[in-house]
């Protein structure tokens, strides 16, 4: 159960918010549903997609820069020392992007959003085992982002904002959406429904 007024998960039995203290007694009794709904079938499953080219790009930018101020103060003691530590950091640069890149790539295989009749489940396996479940009567807004970065790589964010006031944990946050569009319209429909 949540608490309507600041979106707090509540255990079942609690008659009081412990974040804001509302009386939620009255509002479990009067919210709850009559009957139990069996929601066992994936109706929509969303995972991010790895571009390569769009996780590349800002560390090659920075790479960049951190190499040729890095080179060029070593220039500046001789031609050869600063073309050998120019290599040099290359190297150590490009290691530092394939380890990260490597690590990014089995990160997106491992997230999963699944939407069913009445909820969404995130989960994330890779390296922190994470799992998160949102009811779709507790979902007050579905927002997509691009930036515009993302629009040329043909991705997207689609945010799903719950009552929690926090901003921490405030609801789920799908990153990187290939077709962003037409995904942010079937997540629409289906928590429409």
């Amino acid at each position: 159960m949540f608490c309507e007024k600041c979106g707090t998960q509540l255990p079942d039995t609690a008659l009081f918010c412990t974040n804001c203290g509302t009386n939620v007694s009255t509002i479990s009794a009067t919210n709850q549903p009559t009957e139990k709904v069996i929601d066992t079938d994936v109706q929509l499953q969303v995972k991010p997609t790895f571009n390569f080219g769009y996780m590349l790009l800002p560390s090659l930018i920075i790479g960049i820069v951190v190499i040729l101020i890095f080179t060029l103060s070593f220039l500046a003691i001789s031609p050869k020392v600063g073309f050998i530590m120019g290599l040099i950091s290359c190297g150590i640069w490009g290691v530092i992007i394939g380890i990260k890149t490597i690590i990014n790539k089995k990160q997106y295989d491992h997230f999963s959003y699944d939407f069913y009749q009445t909820k969404v489940i995130y989960k994330d396996s890779f390296l922190n085992v994470s799992e998160k479940e949102v009811k779709y009567k507790y979902i007050r807004e579905v927002t997509m982002r691009q930036t515009f970065i993302q629009r040329f790589f043909n991705l997207g964010n689609i945010i799903l904002y719950t009552n929690a006031e926090t901003g921490f944990g405030n609801g789920i946050n799908i990153i990187n959406v290939e077709n962003i569009a037409e995904v942010y319209q079937k997540i629409k429909s289906i928590i429409d429904e």
